[in-house]
């Protein structure tokens, strides 16, 4: 189980893929035969389009609000629901747990006890959490956990998973299942970097069309390397200065970037203007925007949202359920957002105090509660 799951580990520490392993049934000697090559890209963070669209995530689930009901009826959220880790803010859980579950697939909260009551959770390195089956049947797998020497049972551990697949035992993430994309994203980067650390990456080219020494070329290599730069150089025997043909935009490979990173935002549900990549032949207007918006919330935050809301869910006793709130992504600005509550209030489908704690206000004093319900 740990041999089938080490590239996952190494996607979230060492993201790393096999170039060429030599088969012992190749027909190779072993002495001849060369040793397995590995290519390291480093961790998917220090890309930045995967920095960057972690970071929206985060910071999008995070912001909304996380909202309680009993019976239908929204209550005031429990203690464990305020602060599910004790240690920790709640805001830093959720976004350590959109991390994993972004990156890995995988989150895992351990249940704390005090006696036999949950009293909160914290949250286990993915990476670090092995799962194997206890059972035969795929179908009913009776998984167990083991992490730092200990092996805990389901009554212990809330396994989250990003895409649940029959018959894995784990979840399946956006970079393990685009290795592909991510990893090419990653030698374009170090593509880019060797050009112009390179030194045999010739910048610039010394021609003549007279017949010249050795002598006579190491000389005028070197007329031309010395000097102050802006300096008037002289380098004889007809010598001409031509710069590679290649456009700061051919360097840059912008076009080759530009696709990766329109290819990482489709890859991890992002808008491509939270990703700041323009998409070739769009046409970005105020509806687009809009739109993209609203499936941005129901495609991508529902799949991290639904998942840790019922974690949480799983927390409090039965008749309780805990969802966050995913209608402000839905809006793209402000006004959008106060006209939909002024609609809502009208209409009696809710009251101002509910308005307001939706939009993260607090209850108006008396006399203006007075004037609102008038």
């Amino acid at each position: 189980m740990v041999a089938g799951m080490g590239w996952l580990r190494n996607l979230i520490t060492r993201s790393a893929g096999i170039v060429r392993a030599a088969d012992e049934s190749d027909g190779m000697a072993d002495g001849a035969r060369p040793p397995e090559r590995r290519l390291d890209y480093g961790d998917p963070l220090s890309l930045s389009t995967i920095f960057r669209a972690v970071q929206i995530l985060q910071t999008s689930i995070v912001n909304l609000p996380l909202v309680q009901t009993r019976n239908g009826v929204e209550v005031e959220p429990s203690p464990i629901v305020r602060r599910p880790d004790p240690l920790v803010s709640r805001s830093r859980l959720i976004s350590e747990t959109v991390a994993d579950l972004a990156l890995n697939g995988n989150a895992f909260w351990q249940k704390v006890r005090a006696g036999d009551a949950v009293v909160g959770v914290r949250l286990l390195p993915a990476r670090l959490v092995a799962v194997r089956a206890t059972s035969d049947d795929p179908a009913s797998p009776m998984p167990v956990f083991d992490y730092g020497g200990r092996t805990y049972r389901t009554d212990d551990i809330l396994h989250m998973r990003f895409l649940e697949v029959s018959g894995r035992l784990r979840g399946l993430g956006p970079i393990q299942a685009a290795r592909e994309e991510v990893e090419s994203a990653a030698m374009l980067r170090d593509m880019k970097r060797e050009w112009f650390s390179d030194g045999s990456n010739a910048k610039i080219v010394l021609t003549t069309e007279q017949p010249m020494e050795n002598d006579a070329a190491a000389m005028v290599k070197k007329r031309f390397s010395n000097g102050k730069p802006g300096e008037v150089k002289v380098l004889g025997w007809g010598t001409k200065v031509e710069r590679l043909a290649l456009s700061p935009k051919d360097l840059e490979y912008l076009d080759m970037m530009q696709f990766d990173t329109t290819q990482i935002a489709r890859l991890m549900g992002i808008p491509a203007s939270l990703m700041l990549a323009a998409v070739e032949g769009s046409n970005l207007t105020y509806q687009n925007i809009e739109q993209s918006w609203i499936e941005f919330a129901d495609y991508t935050l529902a799949a991290y949202a639904s998942e840790i809301g019922e974690a949480l869910t799983s927390l409090l006793p039965r008749g309780n359920e805990v969802a966050f709130d995913t209608d402000p992504s839905r809006r793209s600005n402000t006004k959008d957002r106060f006209e939909t509550y002024r609609i809502a209030v009208e209409a009696k489908l809710m009251t101002v105090p509910e308005a307001r704690k939706r939009l993260g206000m607090g209850p108006m004093p008396a006399t203006e509660t007075e004037e609102a319900n008038v």
